[in-house]
C-alpha cells in the first residue's frame, strides 16, 4: 500500500473548514438489529465531529474503510483496510476546537483476545493501509483505485468459480411459509421451476426444517449434536437424504440454510456451557430472539467459541455430514457474524484473533463444499468486508420476508449503503430474494424489481410457484437475467442531509458506461423527477428499452410518475 506522508506534504492533506470537510462510513447507517449497542443514523454525510468517532469496530461494521470529502470542490480522501489477516482495522476522526486540532488516527486491533503474545523470535506483521487522495467528493466514485489493489492481491479469484454468476437459488424462507416449511412444499415447486424458472437452479431449504426440542425450540447449528435425528420427523417424514435424492431427480441442487448459534435449550449447551463465547466480563453471549412470533419463543440463543476444540471438532464433522453424507451443494450461513464481530467478545483459549477464526470457518466450508457449490454470508450485521472473498454470496439488505412496501424502501436504502463503498464486489451481493407479494400493489411490485433488477444482486427468489401468473413469472425471470456481478450501481441524486425517501436516480455501468437505468419513485404521490444528472452521464438513456410496461411520461427535464411508478430501462 502507498505512504502519502511523503508524496503529500501535510499542507496538501489537511481538510481546512473552508472546503466544508465531511465524512462518511457505511457502518454508522445499518440500523440496529438484536439491541447490541449499534446506532442508526439519519444522514448519509457527517460534519467532521468535535467530538471522537471511532469507525470499523462496532457490530455493525460493513466496511473497513472511510471517506473524507468536500462539501464544495471534487476533492476527498479515502483510507481503508489492505488486508484482513490478524487484526481489525479501526479509524478515528476527532475535529476539535480548530484545524490544528483535527485528527486522523488508525489503529489495529486483536479482536476477540486481551492482547496478543509474540514468542521470541516471532513476528506478526500489521495489516497493510490503503490511502488514496482522489478527485471526487462522491464516496461512489473514490474506490476505483482501491479495487485494483484488492484484485491484484488474489481477493477476487473466487469470481472465477462462482456458481451463482449463471445459476439462481429459490429458497423457502421469503414470500412463503417461513418457519412453517413442509417437505411436501419444498417438492411441490420442483416441477415448476424445472419448467417455468431455466436459471434456477438451487433449491435452499431455509430455517424450519430442523427437528423441535421438548421446550418447542428448533436446533440451530446444533441439529447434529447428540441422539433425536436431525429434521422435524412431521414436516419432513423422509429426512435430509430423500429430500436430497428428489431435488437431484429434478436436475436441480440442493442447499441448505444453518443458524450459526445454537439453541439455548439444546443437550449441546446443557452439556457443554464452555462452549459459549464470552465478553470480556466473562458474560456469555446468549441472545434472547427478538423473533417469538415466529419461533414460539422467545429462546436464548448462544454464540459459539470457535478457539474451543470441540467446538471445532463438531463443525468439521457437520460439514462432512451435511454436505458429504447428505450432499447438499450450497449452504446460507446465517448469523455467523456474532462469532466475530461483536467487540468485547472474548475467545476462551488464546491464540488468534477474530479475523483468523473466520478464514478457519471459511476454509472449512470451502473444504467439504462442491467447488462449484455455493457459500452465502447471512447475518444480523454488516458482511460487506471484501476480506470474506472465499464465499459467493454475502446478503446485505433486510429480511424482505413477505413483503411489503415499507421494507422495499428500506431495502433500498441499504442497497445505497453498500454501494456507496463497495461498488465492484468480489463476491455477489444478495439483495435477499424476489416474489409475489399481495401486500404490494403492481406498482410497488415493478418498482422493487426495478431495484433489485438494478442494483446487480438478484440471485433468489421465493414462494409458492405454482400460483404464479404468466406475467410474474416473466418479470421475475427477466429480473434474474438481468443480474450482472461484473456491474457497478450507484445514484445520482443521494442526499446530502437527512435521510427521507431513498434516491430516485440509479443507474447499473459496465466498462464506463451505463448498460441500464432505473427512475423510482418511493412517495405515495405523482411526482415529476429530475434527469440532469442521468443526461449529463447518459446522454442517450431515453433512446434505450423499456424493460417492461410503465405509467412514467418522459419529459424533457425529467420523468413524471405516478405513486409507487418506476420506469426502468437497459440496452
Amino acid at each position: 500500500m502507498s505512504d502519502i506522508s511523503s508524496a503529500y506534504p501535510p499542507p496538501v492533506i489537511q481538510f481546512p473548514k473552508a472546503l466544508e470537510p465531511f465524512y462518511f462510513a457505511t457502518e454508522n447507517f445499518r440500523g440496529d438489529y438484536f439491541g447490541t449497542t449499534t446506532t442508526r443514523g439519519e444522514h448519509y454525510f457527517r460534519p467532521l465531529p468535535h467530538e471522537m468517532v471511532t469507525i470499523g469496530f462496532t457490530e455493525d461494521v460493513y466496511f473497513p474503510g472511510v471517506f473524507i470529502g468536500s462539501g464544495v470542490k471534487p476533492l476527498g480522501l479515502f483510507c481503508a483496510a489492505g488486508s484482513h489477516d490478524v487484526f481489525e482495522t479501526m479509524f478515528r476522526l476527532y475535529g476539535g476546537d480548530g484545524e490544528k486540532t483535527w485528527n486522523f488516527e488508525i489503529e489495529h486491533v486483536p479482536q476477540g483476545l486481551e492482547w496478543v503474545e509474540v514468542a521470541p523470535g516471532e513476528i506478526i506483521a500489521s495489516e497493510a493501509v490503503y490511502f488514496e487522495i482522489v478527485a471526487t467528493s462522491d464516496p461512489q466514485q473514490a474506490c476505483d483505485g482501491y479495487y485494483r489493489q484488492l484484485r491484484r492481491q488474489g481477493l477476487f479469484e473466487r469470481r472465477k468459480s462462482n456458481p451463482l454468476q449463471r445459476q439462481r437459488i429459490w429458497g423457502s424462507w421469503n414470500f412463503g411459509p417461513m418457519q412453517h416449511v413442509t417437505q411436501e412444499y419444498v417438492l411441490r415447486q420442483l416441477p415448476v421451476l424445472k419448467e417455468r424458472f431455466p436459471s434456477v437452479k438451487f433449491v435452499q431449504i431455509d430455517d424450519g426444517y430442523e427437528r423441535p426440542y421438548p421446550s418447542g425450540q428448533r436446533a440451530q447449528i446444533d441439529l447434529l449434536y447428540g441422539k433425536g435425528g436431525s429434521y422435524d420427523p412431521v414436516k419432513f417424514p423422509g429426512g435430509p437424504r430423500e429430500l436430497v435424492r428428489q431435488i437431484k431427480a429434478h436436475g436441480l441442487r440442493p442447499a441448505t440454510w444453518l443458524g450459526f448459534w445454537a439453541a439455548g435449550t439444546s443437550p449441546m449447551m446443557q452439556e457443554h456451557p464452555d462452549w459459549v463465547l464470552r465478553d470480556d466480563m466473562g458474560r456469555p453471549l446468549v441472545y434472547r430472539s427478538h423473533f417469538a412470533a415466529v419461533t414460539g419463543g422467545p429462546y436464548d440463543l448462544c454464540v459459539l467459541d470457535l478457539s474451543m476444540p470441540g467446538v471445532q471438532a463438531y463443525l468439521e464433522r457437520l460439514c462432512a455430514t451435511v454436505f458429504g453424507e447428505w450432499g447438499f451443494e450450497g449452504v446460507k450461513l446465517d448469523f455467523y457474524s456474532f462469532a466475530f464481530q461483536i467487540r468485547r467478545a472474548r475467545f476462551g483459549r488464546g491464540g488468534r484473533t477474530a479475523a483468523q477464526y473466520l478464514k478457519w470457518l471459511e476454509d472449512l466450508f470451502r473444504r467439504h463444499l462442491p467447488e462449484d457449490g455455493f457459500l452465502g454470508w447471512c447475518s444480523a450485521v454488516g458482511v460487506g468486508s471484501p476480506f470474506q472473498g472465499q464465499a459467493d454470496y454475502f446478503r446485505y439488505a433486510e429480511d424482505i420476508g413477505s413483503g411489503s412496501w415499507e421494507l422495499a424502501k428500506r431495502i433500498a436504502l441499504w442497497t445505497l449503503n453498500t454501494n456507496m463503498l463497495l461498488r465492484e464486489h468480489p463476491i455477489v451481493p444478495n439483495i435477499d430474494a424476489i416474489g409475489w407479494a399481495p401486500d404490494f400493489t403492481m406498482d410497488q411490485w415493478l418498482s422493487f424489481l426495478a431495484l433489485c433488477a438494478i442494483s446487480g444482486g438478484t440471485v433468489e427468489i421465493g414462494g409458492d410457484l405454482g400460483q404464479l401468473d404468466d406475467e410474474k413469472v416473466l418479470r421475475m425471470n427477466q429480473c434474474l437475467e438481468m443480474c450482472d456481478l461484473s456491474s457497478r450501481v450507484r445514484c445520482l441524486d443521494v442526499p446530502g442531509g437527512k435521510i427521507g425517501l431513498p434516491p430516485a436516480v440509479w443507474v447499473s455501468e459496465k466498462a464506463g458506461k451505463v448498460r441500464m437505468a432505473a427512475i423510482i419513485n418511493w412517495a405515495d404521490r405523482a411526482r415529476m423527477i429530475g434527469t440532469a444528472a442521468l443526461d449529463q452521464c447518459c446522454s442517450d438513456w431515453r433512446s434505450m428499452t423499456k424493460v417492461w410496461p410503465s405509467a412514467a411520461r418522459v419529459r424533457a427535464k425529467g420523468v413524471e410518475l405516478p405513486a409507487y411508478g418506476s420506469l426502468l430501462v437497459r440496452r
